[in-house]
């Protein structure tokens, strides 16, 4: 099911859109087992791999899968994302108030949840020290839940259209409230905005809009059954027209079977969300142009800090530390994964059934996966002998692949998909020595790859020198690539670096390198050269809050007042919780004199974040221009 944003509540189902029209390989008469896909590079096989078939939901899939469908809407895949109800929600409550409130003593902030009837709020607030009143509080509805419950479920809000992440979470193996993974060391509060790469990653596929980085046309539903077997479109069409398939004898590919594809290609439908890291978009690509039956990595890399220690790994890294299991590499040893062989031995579905909830699972399919060589009886049984007796009720899973604390999720438990001999695991594993990155789905990235993915991991993840250092090793390499160039300095602070290769440019392929050029001349005091960047990233997402709000603070310093004024009125008819917008418009009133709204807009900051300290700096001045000393002395302190 999807659902528009704009209409919430209208809960309408995008039904088969039209059949699209393809011309008929001369191969397609002889689609056996035998003639399927051959390389990693070969896009042609599946039909439903061009761009033009569209996706059509799972209801249309329910009509022919039912029996499926009703087991897969079970797993975490199809719990994946929903609509904020009761139903829905795993958290505690008592009398529909959450169990615990969270406390940031960096922020001196507290989060806490409610139900209210059937709708679910959450509200930020602070305390008096010593009544322990509350003297501040925001309160937001949430309309969607993240997370499938049996790890986690945080929480989407809107503003307007704009979708962000509300700063709690519950960690249901704990049945604790928390702040959301990385929200301890940055909090973010109900700013972290939602981009197609969170979103394409847990959920199905959703529609972006162009103009801005976190704003959807269609959100679906939770993770559908076109994530693992590609847009429906096409299939659905033949089998309206009663176009039927005999599977046994033949592929039918106007569909995806991960099944029938190598497993280099197999394994990439599985780690494009069950692979955690860095990812690192090719140029020209965005999130949402991976299919199934695709390479990966001509989509993105995805790479991951390397350390001394092996054995450190994080929430999403099943597919990573699965190969990197002896039991993988010795069931697929000498065989070629890039052309499709039905013999492949060992893969993410031999223990898994993605249509059935893992904790519907029998321990005895995870063990008959073991036991296929790992037996008594196994023909393979001088390769794989097990050191200890076992009895037939023994769970393999619980010794060879224990569960541990990830690095990254606080409050959670998984099951390290490395298989290896029983050991005495740490809870936390100390990592070492830091030795750089490796892309983990392509064993030969290029150098210009390896830059951004360097430049990037030390801007979203980890403020590590190495990293720098690292990418400008490669910088030197690939001299002429002025925009990771630009990336570099940005990181740097070092403006003229980045107004020297802004020259050596005709038009960067990006806005965040049209950003970085703006802000470049602007902290050099060109404001002119710096204005005509500003507009030119608003060019490129001209409904994007941030660049949007930015390009206005520029007019107004450049003193086109009214140009900035209507601008940001039209950011206010888009959303109202935008704290740079309601600081830009307090700033024009308080240039034209008119104090009363200037306060207003600089109270609503306020409201939204008591810790804005460009609001509180803002108010200090207009208080001391309208005579109220103590009131400025008050504002100026906590702007400090």
């Amino acid at each position: 099911m999807q659902i528009s944003i704009a209409k919430l509540l209208n809960k309408s189902v995008i039904l088969f859109l039209g059949v699209a029209s393809f011309s008929t390989p001369y191969w397609l008469s002889n689609c056996g087992n035998s003639n399927l896909q051959k390389s990693n590079s070969d896009t042609t096989y599946f039909l439903n791999l061009n761009d033009t078939v569209d996706y059509v939901g799972m209801n249309e899939c329910k009509v022919c899968h039912s029996e499926i469908h009703s087991t897969f809407i079970h797993t975490g895949m199809g719990q994946s994302f929903g609509l904020a109800n009761k139903e829905k929600s795993v958290g505690d409550f008592k009398n529909g108030i959450a169990s615990n409130s969270v406390y940031d003593s960096i922020l001196n902030l507290y989060y806490k949840a409610h139900w209210e009837q059937d709708s679910l709020f959450i509200y930020q607030y602070t305390k008096d020290p010593i009544s322990q009143k509350i003297d501040y509080q925001r309160k937001e509805y949430i309309p969607f839940i993240i997370g499938s419950g049996q790890h986690t479920n945080s929480h989407f809000w809107l503003d307007g259209e704009y979708v962000y992440q509300a700063p709690l979470t519950f960690y249901s193996q704990k049945g604790i409230w928390d702040l959301p993974p990385g929200f301890r060391t940055n909090n973010s509060g109900f700013n972290r905005k939602i981009e197609m790469e969170c979103m394409s990653c847990h959920n199905a596929m959703p529609t972006p809009k162009k103009e801005a980085r976190n704003l959807f046309s269609k959100i679906p539903l939770g993770i559908d059954c076109e994530r693992c077997h590609g847009p429906g479109e096409l299939h659905v069409a033949q089998k309206k027209k009663g176009i039927i398939i005999d599977t046994s004898k033949f592929a039918d590919r106007s569909i995806v079977n991960p099944k029938r594809l190598p497993y280099s290609l197999q394994v990439d439908i599985c780690q494009r969300c069950h692979l955690q890291g860095n990812n690192v978009l090719k140029d020209g690509k965005s999130f949402a142009d991976f299919r199934p039956g695709m390479a990966l990595k001509d989509v993105f890399e995805v790479y991951m800090p390397k350390y001394e220690n092996k054995d450190y790994f994080v929430m999403a890294g099943h597919s990573d530390r699965f190969q990197q299991s002896e039991c993988f590499i010795q069931s697929n040893k000498g065989k070629n994964t890039e052309s499709y062989n039905a013999q492949i031995n060992f893969t993410c579905i031999n223990c898994h059934n993605p249509h059935i909830s893992v904790r519907k699972t029998q321990t005895d399919r995870f063990n008959n996966s073991c036991k296929s060589c790992h037996y008594e009886n196994s023909t393979r049984s001088s390769l794989f002998s097990c050191s200890q007796s076992h009895t037939e009720k023994a769970n393999c899973v619980s010794c060879h692949m224990p569960p541990s604390s990830a690095e990254d999720i606080p409050h959670v438990m998984v099951h390290d998909h490395k298989i290896q001999r029983p050991q005495k695991n740490k809870m936390f594993p100390e990592k070492g020595k830091l030795l750089g990155l490796y892309s983990v789905n392509n064993k030969n990235p290029d150098n210009r790859t390896k830059v951004k993915a360097y430049l990037s991991y030390f801007e979203k993840f980890d403020p590590n020198e190495l990293y720098l250092k690292k990418a400008l090793n490669y910088l030197q390499i690939e001299k002429n690539n002025h925009e990771e160039w630009i990336h570099y300095y940005w990181l740097k602070r070092d403006w003229q670096g980045i107004i020297k290769h802004a020259k050596l440019i005709d038009t960067p392929r990006n806005e965040w390198s049209i950003y970085r050029i703006a802000k470049a001349y602007d902290s050099e005091n060109d404001i002119k050269t710096a204005l005509n960047y500003y507009q030119k990233t608003v060019e490129f997402k001209p409904k994007d809050l941030d660049f949007v709000a930015e390009y206005a603070n520029a007019l107004i310093r450049s003193k086109q007042i009214n140009k900035a004024k209507n601008i940001l009125e039209k950011q206010l008819k888009l959303a109202r919780k935008h704290e740079l917008t309601w600081l830009n418009r307090g700033t024009i009133y308080f240039l034209e004199e008119d104090y009363s709204n200037a306060k207003r807009c600089w109270q609503t900051v306020l409201k939204l974040n008591p810790n804005q300290k460009l609001a509180h700096l803002y108010l200090s001045e207009l208080y001391l221009k309208v005579g109220e000393t103590n009131k400025s002395k008050y504002h100026v302190k906590l702007s400090q």
